[in-house]
C-alpha cells in the first residue's frame, strides 16, 4: 500500500516510516495535517496514518478536507493519538476511523493497518503498491 503518515514529532514520524516501509509498504512522512493533504493529492495514497495534534493543520481538520477531494474522500486512516475518547468526539473523529491510543506498539498498527488492507482489497479500491 502506498501511506502518507502525519506526526510532527520528527522521530516518531521517522520510526513509524521505517518501521511500515519494512513492512513493505511505500511510506511518506508529512510534519503536519496540511503537509500531508498536499501530499496526498499529489500522492494518491491508499492509507494515512496520523496523529491528531500537530501544528498547521490538527489530524481532525485534515481528515476532514482528505473528505472534501473525488479520489481522497473516504480514504482509510488510522489515527494514532494521546487524546481521550471524549476529546475524539469533541474533534469530530468518526468512530469508524481506528484509534490507537500512545504510547502504541507496533503490533497494534501493522494489524489495525492489516484491518485497512483488508477493507480496501474487499471494496475493490486500492490493493498493493
Amino acid at each position: 500500500m502506498r501511506i502518507l503518515v502525519a506526526e510532527d514529532d520528527d522521530v516518531l514520524r521517522s520510526l513509524l516510516v521505517d518501521f511500515l516501509g519494512g513492512l513493505g509498504h511505500a511510506v511518506k512522512g508529512a510534519e503536519n495535517g496540511l503537509e500531508l493533504v498536499k501530499m496526498a493529492l499529489a500522492e494518491r495514497p491508499h492509507a494515512v496514518v496520523t496523529d491528531l495534534h500537530m501544528p498547521e493543520m490538527a489530524g481532525g481538520s485534515m481528515i476532514a478536507m482528505l473528505d472534501m477531494y473525488p479520489g481522497l474522500a473516504g480514504i482509510p486512516v488510522l489515527v494514532i493519538t494521546g487524546a481521550s475518547a471524549g476529546e475524539l468526539a469533541d474533534m469530530g473523529i468518526p468512530p469508524e476511523i481506528p484509534v490507537l491510543a500512545k504510547p502504541f506498539d507496533f503490533a497494534g498498527i501493522e494489524a489495525a493497518l492489516a484491518r485497512l488492507d483488508r477493507r480496501l482489497n474487499g471494496a475493490g479500491a486500492g490493493g498493493p503498491v
